[in-house]
């Protein structure tokens, strides 16, 4: 395939789109965190802050949200956690049940997502919004913002 991506800090994207084209979902998200921990050199740290999603580039979120969207087919996807986080009235505890990050009132560990299809719409991509130890972060509203500026005339 010679689909082409374009990206302000020379990310290859590729390895990302041939795991999300075909399903293999844990690599994908494992790949995403990565990718995104680059971008905002937090690599070493393990986990993204929030002002880090604040100023995250608008071209590479993008890139990242079309991937997973096309590829799930509207199943995952920021823009997706976006409209559920929204449509919560900005909830994180509803939102964290919904997408299937909080069960029974208690904050899954990374190692217990569910990396399929069968998973809750919005559960993917998580790996951004946890930290190497597997804990939970969050930070959906800032990346709600974030993907308003990015997509100023489609949200």
């Amino acid at each position: 395939m010679s689909e082409k991506f374009s990206s302000t800090y020379s990310i290859d994207y590729t390895q990302l789109r041939d795991l999300l084209e075909t399903g293999q979902w844990k690599d994908a998200d494992e790949e995403t965190g990565k990718v995104m921990r680059t971008i905002t050199n937090r690599v070493t740290a393990g986990w993204i802050r929030e002002e880090d999603f604040a100023q995250f580039p608008c071209l590479e979120l993008k890139t990242i949200n079309d991937l997973w969207t096309k590829y799930s087919k509207g199943h995952f996807g920021f823009a997706v956690q976006s409209r559920i986080w929204e449509s919560l009235e900005d909830d994180y505890l509803k939102f964290g049940d919904l997408v299937g990050w909080r069960v029974s009132y208690r904050w899954q560990l990374y190692s217990e997502l569910q990396f399929s299809l069968d998973a809750s719409v919005g559960h993917l991509p998580a790996a951004p919004f946890y930290k190497s130890d597997g804990a939970a972060i969050g930070w959906a509203a800032t990346l709600t913002s974030k993907l308003e500026d990015c997509y100023a005339d489609d949200f």
